[in-house]
């Protein structure tokens, strides 16, 4: 099995889920992305994507830390993360919808020759 399996092999198993990056932040593990010369972690964070080389590594939180306090992470993902505003909200206009849209189309467009080579995850697990 050659890294980049290793890798997408990790993310098929912690996509969507709470992670402490290498930068000591917990944020969303959504994808695996490549500039041409590096595999990347990219993360988000409610707003933004990061990116952090696979180099380094990233520490689930699911299964580690308290059930409780896990649940207690996703929570506040639906209440504050962009992506997640309609999950909580009981008047979700079209307006808002094409928010949404707009703001995951913007964070999903790469500079360069940056790819993604997972799907980017919205879900949280």
């Amino acid at each position: 099995m050659n890294n980049l399996e290793i890798i997408k092999n990790e993310f098929k198993q912690l996509k969507g889920q709470f992670i402490i990056t290498d930068s000591w932040t917990v944020e969303r593990l959504v994808a695996i992305s490549d500039d041409g010369m590096d595999y990347y972690y990219v993360t988000y964070n409610g707003r933004n994507f990061s990116f952090y080389s696979c180099v380094g590594s990233i520490i689930a939180l699911k299964g580690k830390i308290n059930d409780k306090d896990y649940e207690n992470l996703i929570h506040i993902g639906k209440l504050n993360h962009s992506d997640q505003s309609t999950l909580w909200a009981n008047d979700i206009t079209e307006e808002r919808l094409v928010e949404i849209q707009k703001h995951k189309t913007g964070l999903m467009t790469l500079k360069g020759t940056d790819k993604f080579l997972t799907e980017v995850c919205w879900d949280l697990t």
